[in-house]
């Protein structure tokens, strides 16, 4: 009994003890210390794990750059470089991003306290890593500024020469239009010169047509002074070498040397003029009559 009723004592003091230290103000700062540090250590995983996404990002875009890189570089080689150049500035914006999310991010860890060596390693290699990008991507895009200025240049003495090439083929087109005019004036010249007229025709006729004045007593009948050689047949003296008389009679009334041509008579004995040196017969005249019966 003795030994219960103790034991209830008991009871009763360690709960009123705990009851005052519950109670007591050292207790609830304790509390409260114990539920801010575990607060904090959720901040601290919170950020962290933030600070990891923000580094994978980075990384991520890295990885994109190195491949458009590799784009950049073959659409340079096969000339397209507007789609170069707009390739460079969407990298170009993509590394500023990147470099504003850098710094946002040391910003956050410094403001926290965070001494992670692995986060500053990584931050520092990344930092490189964007501003190598951003030297190359600069050299680049003046690269192909300079390529596209060479371009124009080129462009520009193309046309330059297409257009003294379009000049040179006016002039070739007048030259040779100047020397077809004087191709024909050449030949209306030659052929001038080299045209000669015949007529072949009774003596009555020619005296009708007033190329021949009949002869007196003692003188014979002879061609006109003033020849009609409209009313003369015209040829080429280059290519008149036979002329057919179709009579077995004839007198050349105007002037020619004999030794220049011949009269030669046919199977039927009909008469035919033969020019055999014709620079000499028709060096004196180019007009022939000739008179046949």
């Amino acid at each position: 009994m003795k030994k219960t009723v103790l034991t209830l004592v008991l009871g009763a003091l360690i709960l009123g003890m705990a009851s005052c230290v519950e109670s007591s103000k050292k207790y609830k700062a304790l509390q409260a210390e114990r539920d801010s540090l575990a607060v904090v250590a959720s901040s601290a995983t919170t950020d962290y794990e933030n600070s990891l996404k923000t580094l994978n990002e980075i990384e991520e875009a890295l990885n994109t750059i190195r491949e458009a890189e590799n784009i950049i570089m073959m659409e340079n080689q096969e000339g397209n470089t507007n789609y170069a150049v707009a390739q460079i500035e969407a990298i170009d914006r993509t590394i500023q991003q990147n470099k504003t999310k850098i710094a946002e991010l040391e910003q956050q860890l410094a403001e926290s306290g965070s001494k992670s060596k692995q986060l500053n390693a990584t931050i520092t290699r990344l930092k490189n890593e964007l501003d190598e990008k951003d030297t190359y991507i600069n050299n680049l895009r003046d690269e192909l500024n300079a390529s596209q200025e060479q371009v124009a240049q080129l462009t520009v003495q193309v046309e330059d020469l297409n257009k003294n090439v379009e000049d040179l083929n006016e002039n070739i087109n007048n030259l040779n239009a100047q020397s077809a005019e004087q191709q024909v004036t050449i030949n209306l010249q030659d052929a001038a010169l080299n045209t000669v007229y015949y007529i072949v025709a009774p003596i009555e006729t020619l005296e009708n047509l007033g190329l021949a004045e009949a002869g007196g007593l003692f003188t014979r009948t002879r061609a006109a002074t003033d020849i009609n050689k409209n009313a003369m047949i015209s040829a080429d003296k280059r290519q008149l070498s036979v002329i057919p008389l179709n009579t077995k009679k004839a007198t050349i009334l105007t002037n020619h040397p004999e030794s220049s041509y011949q009269l030669t008579k046919g199977d039927d004995n009909m008469l035919s003029l033969e020019i055999v040196n014709p620079d000499a017969f028709w060096n004196i005249s180019n007009y022939l009559i000739i008179s046949i019966k």
